[in-house]
């Protein structure tokens, strides 16, 4: 999934993109979970995300110089 594809669902779970262009709650989440197991996404990106740490995982593809929050 690329990055844009990403972002959108992530904005879309934190309320800054309205769900009905994208889908159910659980149609995202679950694209999510896919893109968390993916071999083709940065190491990062992969860790939030198989976290939930959707916030963070926003934050790091806005910014990926972010420094890592805990």
């Amino acid at each position: 999934m690329k990055t844009e594809f990403i972002k959108a669902d992530l904005e879309r779970i934190i309320g800054t993109r309205p769900m009905h262009d994208g889908g159910t709650m659980p149609e995202v989440l679950g694209r999510l979970d896919a893109c968390a197991q993916s071999q083709h996404i940065p190491e990062r990106l992969k860790h939030y995300l198989s976290k939930r740490s959707y916030v963070k995982a926003l934050a790091w593809i806005e910014d990926p110089n972010t420094p890592h929050q805990l």
